[in-house]
């Protein structure tokens, strides 16, 4: 059997992920955003991606 893993949920049990310079610097935007309170909720912007997928595709002549 492999060894416990703790039930601390303030413990990351995963294993470190090295973040480019360039992701890095968008994650902090995007927290700095968060910060501020510029947000929406998931569903919010799900709406808003169906949105303007369907209005891309409407655009877009063949």
């Amino acid at each position: 059997m492999g060894k416990a893993q703790s039930m601390d949920a303030f413990i990351c049990n995963e294993p470190e992920v090295e973040v480019g310079a360039e992701t890095s610097r968008v994650l902090e935007q995007r927290m700095r955003s968060a910060d501020e309170g510029r947000l929406v909720s998931a569903k919010e912007a799900r709406l808003h991606i169906q949105q303007w997928l369907s209005e891309s595709a409407t655009t877009k002549t063949r």
